[in-house]
């Protein structure tokens, strides 16, 4: 008899859940195909004929001991440690709000014993189960479940975004490392220069062909070399403690080998359309992902604002002195807001606010991402030029100095032709080492901004679907 009356009323409750499903649950379409709001342009605006790019970009450089710094890196740096905790927490957010798509049961256990005049007079055992469940009529909790699910797919992202950033960052510490170097060299190979021409000046003033001023204008050049030897060793420490803590150590805590020239640059990479930077630069796909879920949380703004319909019932053994035996209850509740101040509304509003600021942003990351390729394409082509300029400027300044220096020797000039030629040519040698670098420097910038493949190891098996049936992604084994 109790069973006819449960078959009937989960018969019932069949129908009701049956109903919504027929008609549509949510007036709200999620729009998980979302677009910047501004088209880029078809091509970028310097041509060029590209090689494929490799997996990891700074392989394109061919310096091994690069690799090894920046793989160190990716495991070890802090910044990408907190990456991966919030991975974490995005997936554990998202263990969280599947929950509550299924019923949660409750274990009950009670007892009771009562006493009349020091007589005891009753007890009562209780012991079984509880079950609540929300049914997700108007999918709020479905919604609430695929935001969370794009949180981590953002997340991921995210981590990827840092990794990119840091491997662009290490690289260009370490060639401004080996700048550095290289200028220290130079000013040793100037400085060894000046000590010969000062022995052969202060020569020719023992001789009486050489003024006391020409000995004291080599003497305040030779010195102002020397000066710049602290100013570029200041500068190397500090880049050496960057590059220490960008491989999370502390500073100077261990040696790290660099090269000791710049490497040759290959032939550019192929940069695509524009468009292809939706698919490859990371920092744009987080920004879609998380578009995505602020949609999704429209979606559960606007179905809470329709009535709750939760199933509870209990299943229960009871044994007392008056009785004992199971005891069944099964209850279907519905409640809808009536007056709550506006608090539904506005937070619907609030949501597709934050929807229109996402969508803004990411029109505007997109345009910058376009920007930042153009400008890289661009200086690249133009330090080749001033590169190019320097090295017919170099030429013209050592023809300078050689014609000054005989002149001097030959008595027909003072020395300040020949100081105003050294220091012209020193200064260019200088440009020189900066300005390879700088070209460089411009390359790793293009390699960054076209993005690429995914730099980090985390086992990404994460997808999405219209019955949020989605595999999570793996704890990062690191």
């Amino acid at each position: 008899m109790i069973g006819r009356y449960i078959i009937r009323f989960i018969a019932r409750v069949v129908i009701i859940i049956s109903l919504p499903l027929i008609t549509g649950c949510n007036p709200h379409h999620t729009d998980i195909d979302a677009s910047p709001m501004i088209e880029g342009s078809d091509a970028y605006s310097l041509t060029i004929e590209g090689v494929d790019a490799k997996a990891r970009w700074w392989e394109a450089l061919n310096d091994r001991l690069l690799d090894k710094i920046i793989f160190e890196a990716l495991s070890e740096n802090l910044t990408l440690k907190q990456a991966r905790a919030r991975i974490e927490q995005a997936i554990a957010s998202d263990s969280i709000a599947a929950s509550f798509l299924l019923p949660e049961v409750t274990g009950i256990a009670s007892g009771e014993e009562g006493w009349t005049d020091g007589d005891r007079s009753d007890r009562t055992y209780i012991a079984g189960a509880s079950l609540s469940w929300e049914i997700d009529f108007w999918k709020r909790l479905s919604s609430t479940r695929k935001a969370a699910v794009y949180e981590i797919l953002a997340s991921r992202e995210e981590l990827e975004a840092a990794a990119l950033f840091l491997t662009s960052r290490i690289a260009g510490t370490y060639f401004e490392i080996i700048e550095q170097k290289l200028q220290l060299q130079l000013i040793d190979r100037q400085i060894e220069a000046g000590k010969t021409l000062l022995e052969l000046i202060e020569l020719r003033f023992g001789y009486g062909e050489a003024s006391v001023v020409d000995v004291f204008q080599q003497r305040q050049q030779l010195a102002s070399i020397r000066t710049r030897g602290p100013i570029v060793q200041s500068r190397l420490r500090t880049l050496e403690n960057r590059l220490s803590v960008q491989l999370g150590r502390a500073p100077m805590t261990k040696t790290v080998s660099i090269a000791d020239k710049f490497p040759e640059l290959p032939s550019l990479p192929d940069t695509g359309v524009p468009l292809d930077l939706l698919q490859s630069r990371p920092d744009l796909k987080q920004i879609y992902n998380k578009l995505a879920a602020i949609d999704f949380r429209v979606a559960a703004a606007l179905a809470d604002r329709f009535p709750k319909i939760e199933l509870s019932g209990d299943a229960l053994y009871k044994d007392s002195l008056s009785t004992d035996g199971m005891l069944f209850s099964i209850l279907l509740r519905a409640a809808a807001p009536i007056f709550d101040h506006k608090r539904r509304s506005s937070t619907v509003k609030l949501r597709e606010a934050e929807f229109r600021e996402e969508l803004a942003r990411y029109s505007e990351a997109y345009l910058t991402a376009i920007e930042e390729v153009e400008n890289a394409l661009w200086q690249e082509k133009y330090q080749h030029d001033l590169l190019q300029a320097l090295e017919n400027q170099i030429s013209i300044a050592r023809a300078n100095l050689t014609e000054t220096r005989n002149r001097y020797q030959q008595g027909l000039t003072d020395y300040l032709p020949v100081l105003t030629a050294i220091q012209s040519l020193q200064g260019l040698e200088r440009d020189i080492l900066a300005g390879q670098r700088q070209l460089v420097s411009v390359r790793i910038l293009l390699y960054r901004s076209l993005g690429g493949s995914r730099l980090t190891n985390i086992d990404n098996r994460l997808t999405s679907s219209e019955n949020i049936k989605t595999n999570i992604p793996e704890r990062d084994a690191q």
